[in-house]
């Protein structure tokens, strides 16, 4: 990622939300602590879909909306900092843009950590030696340290996604069927111009 995009990644309302965040987690040291906070968070709306939809609701009362929060934030055990921060998102009716702040989070975190995450997508679970292959690329092609995690996407078909903060790589069937479609389509359109 280069200057410009990061200089407009941190000046966005998602990057200066992250970016606040970021700055009061170094001061108080719990900086992996709010990363794994945003993890358990998503787990918990993902196995609690009813009380996301409260929690994300505007029109909840602004008093009950916090309790909510708080009771949430004691149940998982998150940071302060992390638990101010939800309650003011929250307050502010910002929390649609919490996987935006999560992900600038996430940059600013690898870069402070001078690491990067890798996620590798795939249809079918990988078997470890693919896994150590895989992995080997990967370290070739980054200075920093890698973190590389999977992910199971039944809609690849075959073939993988691998992705990080600054780039993507899409070598699945999936999207090589998308790029044939668009080819069709767009020399379809071509021959209807030209009758």
């Amino acid at each position: 990622m280069n200057i410009n995009s990061l200089k407009v990644l941190f000046t966005s309302l998602q990057g200066r939300y992250a970016k606040a965040l970021f700055a009061e987690g170094k001061k108080a040291s719990c900086l992996d602590e709010i990363s794994d906070d945003f993890s358990r968070l998503d787990v918990f709306f993902k196995n609690n879909p009813s009380i996301k939809k409260i929690l994300t609701s505007s029109s909840i009362n602004p008093k009950e909306l916090d309790a909510g929060w708080i009771a949430v934030s004691n149940h998982l055990s998150f940071c302060p900092i992390f638990v101010n921060f939800i309650r003011q998102i929250a307050k502010n009716k910002r929390f649609e843009l919490i996987n935006k702040i999560k992900y600038v989070y996430n940059v600013a975190f690898a870069k402070h950590k001078n690491s990067r995450n890798v996620v590798v997508s795939s249809a079918v679970e990988l078997l470890p030696e693919q896994k150590k292959r895989i992995e080997a690329l990967i370290l070739k092609a980054f200075k920093e340290k890698v973190i590389v995690k999977y992910k199971i996407n039944e809609k690849l078909i075959a073939g993988l996604k691998i992705s990080s903060e600054e780039m993507a790589v899409d070598a699945s069937t999936f999207s090589q069927v998308k790029q044939l479609s668009q080819f069709f389509k767009n020399l379809k359109m071509e021959v209807e111009d030209e009758n």
